[in-house]
């Protein structure tokens, strides 16, 4: 394969993604068809199937390419070394380079997310983040009666509440900096909602 035919199936497959994207705007991702995207895209029909197996095959290949950007950074976050930035104000380096990959595929989660995306993505999204961020690490918490709250539970809790942070960041319209959500985030796993927000002074 040459460089320029390379070349030209990357930017295919481009206008492919970009396409899906648009149409998601418009209808259910469960009623997009290869027609649909072929006939938007003003390609046929055999230069999708060059690309991808269906619609479902292309949105399953494009979950896994951002997931697995995004883990590369997460698996070496410990949530407990983001401390030393909080107290700082500063934004955890590591969560800023994830808000950062989030922006590099603005266009993807805007379209999973929304109104005609896919639901189940959120669900897989949290366990994603549950199993590669949060469980790992176990939070190292007291044992036996003196525990208040079971480390499975501070887990969904923690997952659920950074995940719905994100998620209100891509349904705002990704109005805020990677490095503004990063700080927001440095600030909430560090000191909870109420000192972050003033409600409580911080000791």
């Amino acid at each position: 394969m040459t460089k320029k035919t390379d070349r030209r199936q990357i930017r295919t497959n481009q206008l492919l993604r970009q396409t899906l994207f648009e149409l998601m705007d418009e209808k259910n991702i469960n009623s997009i068809t290869v027609t649909d995207i072929a006939n938007r895209a003003n390609l046929n029909r055999g230069t999708f199937y060059l690309h991808y197996r269906d619609v479902p095959d292309m949105l399953d290949k494009l979950k896994e390419e951002v997931l697995q950007k995004i883990k590369d950074i997460v698996v070496h976050i410990d949530p407990r070394d983001s401390r030393d930035y909080a107290e700082k104000g500063e934004p955890y380096p590591a969560s800023e380079q994830i808000f950062e990959e989030l922006i590099r595929h603005a266009a993807f989660f805007r379209a999973i997310v929304g109104p005609n995306g896919d639901i189940s993505f959120v669900r897989q999204f949290r366990e994603f983040m549950k199993e590669h961020m949060f469980a790992k690490h176990a939070f190292r918490m007291p044992a036996g009666e003196n525990r208040i709250i079971p480390s499975d539970y501070l887990i969904a809790y923690m997952t659920s509440a950074n995940i719905g942070l994100v998620i209100h960041w891509i349904e705002s319209g990704m109005n805020k900096s990677a490095r503004e959500m990063a700080i927001m985030m440095t600030q909430l796993i560090n000191y909870g909602p109420l000192i972050t927000s003033g409600i409580i002074q911080k000791q």
